[in-house]
């Protein structure tokens, strides 16, 4: 049966597929020789490769869109999906010559987007800027060119100009909950707690498995006053992932807060053994031991966090209360002026018995 070949859309990647010619007749067989032209067999070497792409086979759609190429130079849906695969590959140099032939082919928008993170990828910044605002001018509508920029605002410390992006990425994709997660943590940066807990509910709802978002739910909710609803998310986020030892701290910090030392202590120590540098949960298991009168407990657990990290003002601080009420004044001296050495202030109230 004769097959002509039609372009169809799947899950976003283009297939060149073939379909039966309709009029073809049943009862009349006849046989012949048909020579492919080039441009078939490109199309067929393409349709192979973005079916290795999706399976995961990255070499072998390099070779299947290499030869497409090679039969049809001008194929602009093979660059792209060969600078997918280097990309998937992390080969990232590769992956922007391809886009870049994509885009003098055709502006694609999702050329210039895959162009933009394999140049975030690289640590070229500006580069990866450029690249999210060419997709966004080709496709205003493009949700992620919008939160990627946003993201690489939010750590350039531009807190607004990543909520405005973040503003249009939920809504064009009103489902995005990483964005409005994101938005949720450049609201709190800004002091918005209760724009924060909004947006990170909001998340939460729209995915509910997302641990990071109960964790930074939970964390805007304490610093807000509610350490009840923070044990409660913080909880959350370590029943979606039992390794998440920054949510075991940051619960242990809010039962620290409601002075359940013991629960903090607990928590604390599980956040340790599962990361046994995390220099944050030493300190903090130093500060609720010392709560609970073990004042050797605190000096050691501060000079763990101290080994791990030399430059920790704050476990110098705690230390330095240890010492003192385990009569080791000098040290205690010592450790107090360090602490201020490192710009924590707060030791300046404690240096009165300093000589």
């Amino acid at each position: 049966m004769l097959k002509k070949y039609v372009q169809v859309f799947f899950y976003g990647i283009t297939f060149f597929v073939s379909s039966p010619n309709t009029s073809a007749q049943a009862d009349s067989v006849v046989q012949a020789t048909i020579i492919e032209s080039d441009s078939l067999i490109a199309d067929k070497l393409y349709n192979s490769g973005v079916d290795k792409l999706s399976k995961g086979k990255f070499t072998d759609a390099i070779s299947a869109f290499d030869r497409a190429i090679e039969k049809k130079p001008g194929f602009e849906l093979a660059f792209f999906n060969r600078g997918m695969a280097y990309m998937e590959m992390k080969d990232y140099n590769k992956s922007i010559i391809d886009f870049d032939s994509s885009i003098m082919i055709n502006n694609n928008p999702e050329s210039y987007f895959g162009k933009a993170r394999s140049n975030e990828a690289l640590g070229n910044v500006d580069l990866a800027l450029e690249g999210y605002s060419k997709t966004i001018e080709y496709d205003g509508q493009h949700a992620k060119a919008y939160y990627y920029r946003a993201s690489i605002k939010f750590t350039l410390n531009d807190y607004e100009a990543a909520i405005d992006d973040l503003d249009k990425a939920v809504l064009h994709d009103k489902m995005y909950a990483y964005a409005y997660n994101d938005r949720g943590s450049a609201k709190r940066q800004l002091g918005d707690l209760d724009g924060a807990i909004k947006d990170y509910t909001k998340a939460t709802m729209i995915d509910d498995k997302l641990a990071f978002a109960h964790n930074n739910l939970g964390s805007a909710k304490r610093k807000n006053g509610d350490l009840k609803g923070a044990i409660y998310d913080y909880s959350k986020a370590i029943s979606l992932d039992k390794n998440y030892y920054i949510a075991y701290n940051n619960r242990g910090s809010a039962k620290f807060d409601s002075g359940d030392y013991e629960g903090a202590i607990a928590d604390f120590t599980q956040a340790i053994a599962l990361k046994s540098d995390y220099v944050y949960a030493w300190n903090n298991r130093g500060a609720a031991k010392f709560k609970l009168g073990d004042y050797k407990g605190a000096s050691e657990d501060c000079t763990k966090a101290i080994s791990f990290e030399s430059e920790y003002g704050y476990a110098y601080m705690n230390r330095g209360n240890a010492k003192e009420l385990l009569r080791d004044e000098d040290g205690a001296c010592e450790d107090w002026y360090r602490a201020i050495e490192l710009g924590i202030e707060v030791a300046k109230s404690y240096t009165s018995i300093c000589h």
